[in-house]
């Protein structure tokens, strides 16, 4: 769709009356497309993106979404809906939040929602059937018309959003109702208070997380503009017409609006705190009931931060595809505090965020670390500085830094110690507005302290082990001890750097010896990383495709996750023409969750790095043919157009720098490995200041003739601190592959 035409579009629907021409050049949210992730990859049928289509702001509180009413995640090939519910995580590989959804049907309840009815939903829910021709999705808005004729508009703010339902005249009375029984985990307790048009409370759950036995509680403020006929609350003692409250798990509220309401407003507000903060969030962010400007604002919102990159060249698709990549990867983590600045704290006490700060939970950290941080980084200093002072508060009221953060708890998902990573990333790419020594004091108790917990989760299980052996012995207590080992080793490597940075060479040094320990878990004889057992011996029988003592991967994938020792593995396994020809292999084809051969497994983060090893192999073309390959093979505008589960934006930031032609290869170093841009033009706004990367040709030619900084050649890798303090890389490409080495990237070993 051209600008002209889009300009009339949105004219003609009254929605951007006051947006100018030239701020619609800048549109860069009508090239996203949220439905993408929402059907399963080519690559694996089975596994799901996980992503969802609802209505959200940057970094948002917010994110009102419908939830299927035959399973916990979005499913596009199931279009039924049991409700829409303010709160929720996109991409995860375990369903969480989705407290108080909202639900509206025609007539009158007669059912309890909970109760299993054959006129309900096959899990005893009301629910309704849609069409997919009858949703829209944009940037910071959702809607969607059910079977029953209304169609419900969702628009949201930064902790609030604004419901524009419109009701069919059939000259039926219809009932909008909130569920407290049911979200996307395990619902333990709530609470409602009802009068005057508004339903406030909150529910207890948690316990979704892949396992884990973390809890919090969420509040909520929901107020109608339209004055109900009627309204009551719900609980499995029946319907309770004039009650004004009620407690307990299985319990909601309803309201019912007659048959001449055509439109009902409904403002709803979010927060971790108390349902006050959270109608006192929706007041202040949406003060009135104007659903255009809402709509609107979120728009220019998501634009003002897709801005932050712009591409040109490429066909539409391709920049619809790259541009939803980005939009994901700006979703997490997420605004924690409240308007007023209050939020709860991991020692459950409710604390005041500093002047100026914003605190940030929902942390995938075992998936962000990798590539999404760097991302927000560069991009977003000031918010990544504040991200990363989050997690020190985190440490200080919870013990230690925590491991994957929801609300005020841990729920210790995926192993390792992600924050040390992410700590060190944000500070080599310069945000490092937050206390940097309170930050490096933290990462050292959780590396060197067995006892060191973030909240109930120990921060480094098994860590006496480790420091006496330097690697963990295979367990039933624990899940993949060789990916565990490789994991707190690239988080010593991450401290090491940041005692570097500090001037702590002893600990540096300390530490860069402790990440080295990679090397007790080679096998000299099968060339390969294994688990060894209490006794020393390594796993028997072995086989480079088995996942025993790993997590979610194998043999063939963990042995290359030393990211930041990849000429020490290169030289274990024989060299680069072993390497290369092992490589060879392992590109051939994609592993998935389901078939987990001994190949390149991009669905999940260990193997984010893998093709740029070629590059310190001496082959850096290939490594340019694997990226192309795997971004068109699996990354494209399409619903199924991003394989595996998206870690709340961490797969989709991979696919943002792999078609920037740089990635951030090694975790806590500020510097880049190199391949070929998939676009003509690429301007980043980093921080105040812009930076081009040029390479005419792309995306038809993929091949790298060439490259310069500023005028000066480089090879293979440039530093962030010669990216901050010029303007333009520029990259010579041809369709014939350059097959000169080039240099050598840095690796990191012990002197």
């Amino acid at each position: 769709m051209n600008r002209q035409l889009l300009a009339l579009l949105f004219s003609s629907i009254g929605m951007f009356a006051t947006v100018t021409q030239a701020q619609l050049v800048d549109d860069f949210a009508s090239e996203v497309n949220p439905m993408i992730g929402t059907k399963p990859s080519p690559a694996n049928p089975e596994d799901h993106a996980n992503t969802l289509p609802g209505a959200s702001r940057p970094f948002g509180m917010l994110y009102w979404s419908p939830d299927s009413g035959t399973d916990v995640f979005y499913r596009y090939e199931n279009p039924i809906v049991r409700g829409f519910s303010p709160m929720h995580i996109s991409g995860a590989g375990c369903p969480q939040l989705g407290d108080a959804p909202m639900m509206i049907v025609k007539g009158r309840l007669d059912v309890l929602p909970f109760v299993r009815s054959s006129v309900f939903g096959a899990q005893g829910l009301v629910t309704s059937a849609y069409r997919h021709e009858d949703e829209v999705t944009e940037p910071g808005y959702y809607s969607v018309e059910l079977d029953s004729g209304i169609r419900i508009e969702l628009a949201a703010a930064e902790r609030s959003g604004l419901a524009q339902i419109r009701l069919p005249a059939d000259g039926d009375v219809h009932t909008l109702f909130i569920d407290l029984s049911h979200n996307l985990t395990t619902v333990y307790d709530a609470e409602l208070n009802l009068g005057r048009g508004y339903m406030a409370g909150s529910v207890s759950s948690g316990g979704g997380g892949c396992g884990s036995n973390e809890h919090h509680r969420t509040y909520f403020s929901y107020q109608v503009e339209e004055k109900p006929d009627s309204e009551g609350i719900f609980s499995e003692a029946g319907f309770g017409v004039g009650a004004s409250s009620v407690k307990g798990p299985r319990t909601g509220a309803y309201m019912v609006f007659g048959s001449g309401t055509r439109t009902v407003h409904l403002k709803v507000g979010v927060s971790y705190v108390s349902s006050a903060n959270a109608a006192q969030n929706a007041a202040s962010e949406i003060p009135g009931w104007d659903f255009d400007r809402v709509r609107q604002d979120a728009r220019a919102d998501w634009n003002e931060h897709l801005n932050h990159v712009e591409v040109k060249g490429g066909s539409l698709h391709d920049r619809r595809a790259f541009y939803t990549e980005l939009y994901h990867a700006m979703m997490f983590p997420s605004v924690f505090n409240d308007v007023n600045g209050e939020y709860i704290g991991f020692d459950d006490k409710v604390h005041q965020v500093q002047p100026g700060r914003t605190q940030y939970s929902l942390f995938s950290g075992w998936d962000i670390y990798r590539s999404e941080v760097q991302l927000l980084a560069m991009l977003f200093p000031k918010r990544a500085s504040d991200m990363a002072q989050s997690l020190v508060l985190d440490a200080e009221q919870g013990g230690g830094l925590p491991i994957w953060p929801l609300a005020n708890d841990d729920q210790a998902a995926m192993g390792g110690d992600p924050s040390d990573a992410i700590l060190a990333s944000f500070y080599s790419l310069g945000a490092r507005d937050f206390n940097v020594q309170a930050a490096y004091a933290a990462m050292l108790r959780g590396a060197d302290d067995p006892t060191t917990r973030s909240r109930g989760y120990l921060e480094r299980p098994r860590l006496k082990e480790l420091l006496r052996l330097g690697y963990l012995p295979d367990s039933k207590s624990m899940w993949g001890s060789a990916s565990v080992t490789l994991e707190d080793q690239t988080a010593d490597f991450a401290i090491a750097q940041l005692a570097s940075a500090l001037g702590d060479n002893a600990t540096a040094e300390r530490m860069l010896a402790r990440a080295a320990n990679w090397k007790k878990l080679f096998d000299p004889e099968t060339k390969h990383i294994r688990p060894r057992m209490q006794d020393g011996s390594f796993m028997q029988p072995f086989s480079p495709s088995s996942d025993k003592g790993f997590m979610e991967g194998n043999s063939a994938q963990y042995t290359w996750m030393v990211p930041f020792d990849l000429k020490g593995v290169i030289d274990a396994v024989g060299g680069p023409e072993a390497a290369n020809s092992r490589l060879d292999k392992y590109f051939s084809a994609y592993a998935t969750y389901k078939n987990l051969t001994a190949n390149f497994y991009i669905e999940n983060e260990p193997c984010f790095g893998n093709p740029w090893i070629y590059n310190w192999t001496g082959r850096p073309w290939r490594a340019q043919e694997v990226v192309r390959k795997t971004l068109r093979d699996l990354f494209f505008d399409g619903l199924d157009g991003l394989p595996g589960n998206d870690d709340l934006g961490a797969t989709s930031s991979w696919a943002v720098f792999a078609q920037l032609g740089i990635f951030p290869e090694i975790p806590g170093v500020g510097g880049f490995a190199l391949n070929s841009p998939a676009f003509e033009s690429v301007t980043l706004r980093l921080g105040d200041r812009k930076f081009e990367i040029l390479a005419p040709g792309a995306p038809q030619r993929i091949y790298v003739e060439s490259v310069t900084l500023d005028g000066k050649p480089v090879s293979n890798w440039i530093w962030w601190n010669q990216m901050a303090k010029m303007s333009r890389l520029e990259f010579k490409l041809s369709s014939m592959p350059n097959k000169a080495a080039g240099e050598q990237p840095p690796s990191y070993s012990p002197k």
